[in-house]
This record gives structure tokens, C-alpha cells and sequence, in this order.
């Protein structure tokens, strides 16, 4: 079963919206993975510094900080492919798709926390050997 988290936005023009992140299946997030590690790889990150016992924090802070690196329409690509685990649930209605286009984000600080929690939704399985927990 996928695992999935339920956001509520508390500030802001969002506030009082809630959001579903349902992680991707297998072969889609090992896709994700894939394209994002060759992306980094390729701008010149050098992930060799990198420290597992650092936790889940340490290497969601990396992932964001080294996407500025890669060209714009690859790093774009995979901030927006975060964006289709998301659902929105309309109060008193049910879940559907994020659609962009009809404003269920109306603040800029939603897109990111919605990237944001998708990723770290999908890399928590890393803190399992570290003991962090996720904040």
C-alpha cells in the first residue's frame, strides 16, 4: 500500500485547505530518482560529502540546494513531478488531482511546502537507520 500525509495549510491564502500526498509506486519514484541523481550528477554536484548519519534533513537540504544547478527544464520538470502526488480535499468534498490552473494554490509558499512534504514523504524510509525524525 502507498503510503500518504495529510496536509493542512494554516497561514496564508491557502490557509484552511487541505492537501493529500500519496507517494509514487516503485518504478515511478525510481524513474524520479534516477533522472534527479544523473541531473545532479551531471551539473557537477559532487554528492561524495554526503553523510547518511546526517539524517533525512540533511539530504532533503541538499536535493533542493543542488537543483539549482542542474539546467532549468530538468529541475523544473522534477520539482513539478512532486506535484502530481498531491490531491486536494475541497472542504466537504472529496480528493481530486491538484489543478494548478484553477487555483487550488493560491500562495507560492503552498507550492513549495506541498514540494516539499511530497519529497520528504518519499525519502523518509532513510531515517529508519538514522533516528531522526522528521520535522
Amino acid at each position: 500500500m502507498l503510503k500518504t500525509k495529510t496536509i493542512k495549510i494554516e497561514t496564508g491564502r491557502d490557509a484552511g485547505k487541505t492537501f493529500i500526498i500519496t507517494e509514487m509506486p516503485i518504478a515511478k519514484i525510481d524513474n524520479w530518482s534516477m533522472r534527479a541523481m544523473l541531473g545532479l550528477l551531471s551539473a557537477g554536484v559532487d554528492i561524495n560529502g554526503l553523510n547518511p548519519n546526517d539524517g533525512v534533513l540533511a539530504m532533503a537540504r541538499l536535493a533542493f540546494e543542488t537543483l539549482g544547478r542542474m539546467p532549468e527544464d530538468k529541475a523544473v520538470e522534477l520539482m513539478n513531478e512532486l506535484l502530481d502526488c498531491v490531491q486536494i480535499k475541497p472542504e466537504g468534498g472529496s480528493p481530486r488531482p491538484l489543478a494548478l490552473e484553477l487555483n487550488d494554490v493560491a500562495d507560492f509558499k503552498t507550492l513549495w511546502a506541498l514540494r516539499k512534504e511530497a519529497f520528504m514523504l518519499h525519502i523518509d524510509f532513510l531515517q529508519q537507520g538514522v533516528g531522526q525524525t522528521l520535522a
